[in-house]
C-alpha cells in the first residue's frame, strides 16, 4: 500500500485561551456571560439570546446585480417582542411553525484575521428549535442576528439570556476584505428598499 500526502490547507481554530486573550486585548466579544469568561468548555464560547423580533410586514426582495450596478433589496419589517434585561427572568414561548429573528446579548468585533462561525447548541435542536445562521465576515461589529423557528409540534419555552449558540473563530491565512454590508452594528432587517453594497 502506498500512502501519499496531499497538500492541505486547514484553517486553524482559536482555543478558548486565545479567545480570552483577544477579548481582553482587542475587545473581540463584548457582554460575554460570566460562565464563558470563567469556565468555558470545548473550543468556542456560548452566546446568549438577547432579543426576539417578530416579522410584522413582508414584501422582501433581493435583485440581481447587473453590470457595475448592484441590485436593490428590501427586508421585512420587524417588531421587537422581547429583550434581555440583566437580572430579570423573562421567557418567550415559540409555537410550532413560528419564525423570529433573534439577536445575541453579546456583540463581536471581528478583526481581519478571523472568521467567526456560529453553531446551534444541541439543547435547541433537541427541543425542536432550528437556529438559522451564517458565517460572519472579518470587520463585522455588533450583535449577531439569526433566524429561529420551531419545527416540533409543541411549544418550546426559551428564556432571554439562555445560551443558544456557540461561536468559534477560524484563523485566516491570506488576504481578506472587511465586511462593509448594511447589517453592520447589528441591524436586524432593511425595511425600505436600498442598493446592496
Amino acid at each position: 500500500m502506498i500512502v501519499t500526502s496531499l497538500p492541505c490547507n486547514i484553517m486553524s481554530v482559536l482555543g478558548v485561551n486565545e479567545v480570552h486573550k483577544r477579548i481582553k486585548k482587542h475587545g473581540l466579544i463584548r457582554n460575554l456571560g460570566q460562565r464563558e469568561l470563567e469556565n468555558p468548555e470545548g473550543v468556542g464560547v456560548d452566546l446568549r439570546l438577547g432579543s426576539v423580533h417578530k416579522i410584522i410586514r413582508g414584501g422582501a426582495f433581493i435583485e440581481v446585480d447587473s453590470g457595475q450596478v448592484l441590485g436593490n433589496r428590501k427586508g421585512v419589517e420587524t417588531k421587537m417582542v422581547a429583550e434581555f434585561v440583566e437580572g430579570k427572568i423573562q421567557e418567550i414561548a415559540i409555537k410550532p411553525g413560528e419564525y423570529y429573528l433573534v439577536q445575541t446579548v453579546e456583540e463581536i468585533n471581528t478583526p481581519s484575521d478571523l472568521m467567526p462561525l456560529v453553531h446551534t447548541r444541541t439543547s435547541l435542536f433537541r427541543s425542536g428549535l432550528l437556529l438559522l445562521n451564517s458565517k460572519t465576515d472579518p470587520g463585522y461589529k455588533g450583535a449577531l442576528t439569526m433566524g429561529l423557528t420551531n419545527l416540533s409540534p409543541f411549544p418550546v419555552k426559551l428564556q432571554l439570556g439562555a445560551r443558544i449558540c456557540n461561536i468559534i473563530f477560524h484563523k485566516i491565512e491570506g488576504k481578506t476584505v472587511k465586511y462593509r454590508g448594511q447589517h453592520q452594528e447589528g441591524r436586524v432587517s432593511p425595511k425600505k428598499a436600498e442598493r446592496q453594497v
